[in-house]
């Protein structure tokens, strides 16, 4: 499918859209110019999106459909009938699963493969189905020595260690979501190569996402994922700014959103092909030095560290492939933070 195809005011299925991220791929499809069917798994989950989607958009651009569980054989099958694409969106993200295998890992690749499968037998119109990864689908935590990551790279570690797990083994919540990550990235690309859809393929896989929270949570406590670790150091609560790794390379959530978009609108250019998002790495200490300077009201809160202090990264993640082939231009880490502290500091002191 190429730009020229996917007409504007076509329709996209965003799963999962009450996410961070898939809210904003639905805002950003609705924006350009599209309109927009979400999935989400319960009534409560719509209500608090219908409050402030349709208002400012309109009731005929978007509208929700609930679907409760992703493993179901045929939970998509009414939601792809009518859509010119899909941006699957929705994975677990349980990071303190019972069972690695059974809560994350299984959750992921069927909920994947169910919806191909749906697009596949009633998506009569779909043309491309994007799917967000992760780069801990490519990132090996355990590996110490300098090296650049691209999307060639697959964290082969991760996936060995969780599908080893027996009943009794202690569980890595992070390892896990990995695994989750690789796996549904696995079988998408076996589904295209052994069923050959008519519709083309491809997967985003952001960095530390952080940017504009769309849906404010209501009270700080509420603030997940990794917008809690920037808010955490705005709030006091985290005073560390030595630790260094590879995770530390952030993407603006809206940057992330754009390449959804654009993958879409490219499809026939983006077939088969993995998109990192990343824009560059970043230290802890650069993330205070930011926040210091743009709430100096809260410079006895925010800790201090050594001002311009930054570890070098030898381990680096190279999102250049999603600039020169799909035209992202990443916002700056300074734009980002300040983007996510402004759309959340009304809820702390």
């Amino acid at each position: 499918m190429s730009s020229n195809t996917f007409q504007k005011g076509s329709r996209v299925l965003v799963t999962g859209v009450n996410g961070f991220i898939a809210t904003h791929v639905a805002i950003q499809l609705l924006q350009a110019g599209y309109s927009v069917t979400g999935t989400v798994r319960s009534q409560a989950k719509a209500d608090a999106l219908q409050e402030f989607i349709p208002t400012k958009y309109g009731s005929d651009k978007f509208n929700i459909i609930i679907t409760e569980d992703m493993e179901k054989v045929g939970a998509f099958d009414e939601a792809v009938k009518d859509v010119d694409a899909i941006a699957h969106v929705a994975s677990p993200t349980n990071f303190n699963p019972e069972n690695p295998i059974r809560d994350v890992v299984n959750p992921a690749v069927n909920g994947t493969i169910n919806l191909l499968e749906s697009a596949h037998k009633y998506g009569n119109k779909v043309k491309h189905v994007v799917v967000t990864s992760s780069v801990s689908a490519i990132i090996n935590p355990l590996e110490q020595l300098p090296y650049v990551y691209t999307e060639k790279d697959w964290n082969e570690m991760a996936l060995g260690a969780v599908s080893h797990w027996k009943e009794g083994d202690p569980v890595n919540g992070l390892l896990t979501y990995a695994a989750s990550k690789v796996a549904a990235e696995r079988a998408l690309f076996k589904f295209q190569k052994e069923v050959s859809p008519k519709f083309t393929i491809n997967t985003i896989l952001p960095g530390t996402t952080f940017g504009a929270i769309i849906s404010t949570p209501k009270s700080a406590k509420d603030i997940t994922g990794t917008r809690s670790h920037v808010t955490a150091y705005y709030n006091g609560l985290a005073t560390d700014v030595t630790t260094s790794n590879v995770f530390h390379h952030y993407v603006n959530v809206e940057d992330v959103a754009l390449a959804h978009v654009l993958a879409i609108e490219k499809g026939s250019e983006t077939n088969g092909e993995r998109f990192i998002l990343v824009a560059r790495g970043f230290t802890l200490q650069e993330t205070v030095d930011i926040l210091r300077k743009h709430y100096p009201e809260r410079k006895d809160i925010i800790v201090k560290g050594t001002l311009g202090k930054y570890p070098t990264l030898t381990q680096l993640i190279d999102g250049s492939k999603a600039t020169e082939r799909l035209g992202i231009e990443y916002k700056s880490l300074e734009t980002t933070l300040v983007e996510l502290i402004d759309s959340v500091k009304q809820l702390f002191k």
